[in-house]
């Protein structure tokens, strides 16, 4: 049986043959050597991409792979632990990847502690794409490109009723109506402005305000068919080349409307100015791809969904900066994003939608 490691000075040539083996990926032959080196900036894991050499394997065997693992950050790990983060992934790719043509990276081992609290897994190094990065709005190009991929997602598992019988699938209503949200919201927010406050304008301050007060009316406000959602569906998240997109890191996978990832994308991934351009035109095509998927609704119930589902950025953007150690990059996207999302929450005057 395939060890559970979370360090990745630890995993030997030995176990990367064992887990390409077990996968089917390695049909022959065994990994010889392996080094690594870590990627990529994400705050709930660490990645290691794993360079390899074998010994009498075929030319299929990967030439590299990747090894997501537990964050080194002690607060963010131990968050991600108690909230069920890594086990939502491994879940993921374990019951539901299947199930959307949605492009997502190969799996090669996916192990989960019995608690809960520890994971690995090892997956296929989808480079030379890359990930965008939070600091540079996206192309309406590449908006495009995300959108389809999310449009695929939410197509398959819409109205789907075994989502909320899933225990690794989170709501943000819980069985408390958002209460607990709220409370955690509400506790938070004071401590989240005295760090990036002095980032954040009047109008989209009050903004904030009024939301972490009526976060609970924001996440009952729905009642339609749900589907399933990445939950943290940004630029960081997926991986580019010129005309695909793989979409990574699937540990806030929940049970929302079929416009949450959009409007999340949208709100905190795109310039606030080509965001104002292009939102209009976008959902209108998003709707059409919708349909085109088999999912019919109608553009302008499309556009009421976006505009309320602005707020999906907000609880994560607060309580992921407050739960996260501070440092000089983390906090610099965190107080990008919450200038971005409160702005798109402004602009389309989002709370209007759940009054």
């Amino acid at each position: 049986m395939l060890e559970l490691i979370t360090d990745p000075a630890k995993i030997t040539p030995q176990w990367l043959t064992q887990a390409l083996r077990c996968s089917g990926h390695l049909a022959a032959g065994e990994v010889s050597s392996a080094s690594y080196s870590m990627i990529g900036t994400g705050k709930m894991g660490d990645n290691a991409r794993f360079e390899l050499t074998y010994s009498d394997a075929g030319e299929d065997a990967p030439a590299t792979v990747i090894a997501k693992l537990p964050a080194a950050d002690e607060t963010a790990r131990a968050m991600a632990g108690a909230r069920g983060a890594y086990y939502s992934e491994v879940m993921f790719y374990q019951q539901l990847a299947a199930k959307t043509a949605m492009r997502t990276p190969d799996i090669y081992a996916n192990l989960l502690s019995e608690d809960r609290a520890s994971f690995i897994l090892l997956m296929e190094d989808l480079s030379p794409a890359e990930p965008g990065s939070q600091f540079v709005g996206e192309s309406p190009q590449r908006t495009r490109l995300a959108m389809s991929e999310v449009a695929k997602l939410a197509a398959a598992f819409y109205g789907d009723a075994e989502l909320a019988r899933v225990d690794f699938i989170m709501t943000a209503a819980r069985d408390d109506g958002g209460a607990f949200g709220q409370e955690l919201l509400q506790q938070n927010w004071p401590i989240f402005l005295e760090r990036f406050g002095h980032g954040i304008n009047e109008e989209c301050q009050r903004f904030g305000d009024y939301y972490v007060n009526h976060h609970s009316d924001f996440v009952m406000s729905y009642s339609g068919p749900k589907t399933l959602a990445h939950g943290d569906f940004r630029s960081e998240n997926i991986l580019f080349t010129d005309n695909e997109a793989w979409t990574v890191d699937w540990q806030t996978i929940t049970a929302s409307t079929p416009l949450t990832d959009l409007a999340y994308f949208m709100g905190g991934s795109v310039d606030i100015e080509d965001r104002r351009k292009i939102e209009r035109d976008l959902v209108a095509e998003y709707a059409e791809l919708l349909a085109s998927e088999g999912v019919v609704i109608d553009a302008s119930t499309c556009w009421k969904l976006y505009c309320a589902q602005a707020m999906h950025g907000l609880m994560i953007t607060i309580l992921g900066a407050c739960f996260s150690e501070a440092d000089e990059r983390s906090d610099a996207m965190f107080l990008t994003m919450i200038q971005r999302h409160l702005q798109h929450c402004v602009d389309l005057d989002a709370k209007a939608y759940i009054a």
